[in-house]
């Protein structure tokens, strides 16, 4: 596990206290959920807390398209929000599916960027989360032959790749 701070300027975005509790969070989420996983603080971006599941039971944490860790997430988050006062929100990730996630995203943006350029016609994506349609977003925001926009709603919201006008 990382140590953190307890030196730490209370003023931040996050104090040492609200990180050391957050963690607890999901340490006791994993020894509830029996098994063999644990948490581990892995990087700190504002408010956000990175924190990587381990163990052998992690690997089946995320479910098709990491919708079983977005829930538990979400869940741990809002137990978070009941404990501390602050902003601090946990991102998890297990077995590095996050980062995997991410690149294939971006890869996938620009092969259809490439075939909307190609054919000159709109391409629509599946309907993905808000921060994975970000992904999308930015991965193709500096495209100068192309331009992307969300539609849809709810769960039916999904990006749109369109030749750039």
């Amino acid at each position: 596990m990382t140590d953190l701070d307890p030196n730490e300027d209370v003023n931040s975005p996050n104090t040492a206290e609200e990180e050391q509790i957050a963690l607890q969070v999901v340490l006791d989420f994993c020894a509830a959920a029996g098994g063999t996983m644990e948490a581990e603080l892995t990087d700190k971006q504002g408010s956000h807390l990175m924190i990587s599941l381990t163990g052998v039971d992690a690997d089946e944490t995320w479910g098709k398209t990491g919708q079983i860790l977005d829930a538990l997430q979400l869940l741990l988050n809002h137990i978070l929000a009941h404990r501390i006062r602050g902003d601090v929100r946990i991102m998890l990730d297990a077995g590095n599916y996050r980062s995997r996630r991410i690149e294939s995203l971006r890869a996938h943006a620009r092969e259809l960027a490439a075939e909307v350029k190609s054919r000159n016609m709109e391409c629509e994506l599946e309907p993905l989360p808000s921060h994975e349609r970000r992904i999308i977003h930015s991965e193709l925001a500096d495209d100068p032959d192309v331009e992307t926009y969300s539609e849809g709603s709810d769960r039916d919201r999904h990006v749109v790749i369109a030749p750039r006008k």
